[in-house]
């Protein structure tokens, strides 16, 4: 990409993301966000998700193939993420910890239930997609679930089909009567196509 583009990209980058609404944080960790989301890779070996990664914040994602597209969906990424932070935060899954294993076992810990299983990526699937075959875990039957995976630097960013992310936190609404979980699937349900997970930093 030559210098022209590049400043064309981040001009439009700094004015979609002066219109984000920033109700919590720093409004430079949104605008290093919307970046890293430029910038992330989808085409790594599922080796390079070997370790343990934490929690950095939540992360939106919707899947286009076109450059411009992705800019004006990285930016509107980044404000249904400001959203969502507040809600994570009192369900506690800004204290998630994701820890893979050589053999892609995986293991995710929240504040109060542990989740394991394996990650594959399916013959065929496009760069970036993998599939998480979660075991059993107790009421919740999660089964497999389509994830989009990209990188950047020792940045990971994981999200979850939205659909069955919504029908997995419905199952915990109804046992937990948790109106922040109520709350969080009504957000989600109201947009289209997208994928809701978090954004996570290698240790």
């Amino acid at each position: 990409m030559n210098l022209r583009k590049i400043t064309a990209v981040l001009a439009m980058v700094l004015c979609l993301s002066a219109s984000i609404e920033i109700s919590a944080g720093n409004p430079f960790e949104s605008l290093g966000n919307i970046l890293s989301g430029l910038t992330s890779k989808s085409d790594f070996d599922l080796a390079d998700l070997e370790g343990t990664w934490t929690y950095t914040s939540p992360a939106v994602t919707f899947k286009s193939d076109n450059a411009i597209n992705k800019i004006s969906g990285v930016a509107a990424s980044a404000a249904l993420e400001n959203k969502i932070a507040p809600y994570y935060s009192r369900l506690g899954l800004n204290n998630a910890v994701v820890t893979i294993d050589k053999d892609c076992n995986f293991t995710i810990k929240l504040k109060a239930i542990t989740l394991k299983g394996t990650v594959t990526r399916d013959e065929g699937a496009a760069d970036g997609f993998l599939t998480f075959n979660f075991n059993a875990a107790g009421k919740i039957k999660l089964g497999k679930v389509s994830a989009m995976a990209s990188k950047s630097g020792n940045t990971l960013t994981l999200t979850f089909d939205a659909s069955r992310v919504i029908s997995v936190i419905d199952k915990v609404a109804s046992i937990t009567k948790n109106q922040t979980i109520t709350t969080l699937s009504n957000l989600l349900n109201t947009y289209d196509g997208i994928y809701a997970g978090a954004r996570l930093k290698k240790h």
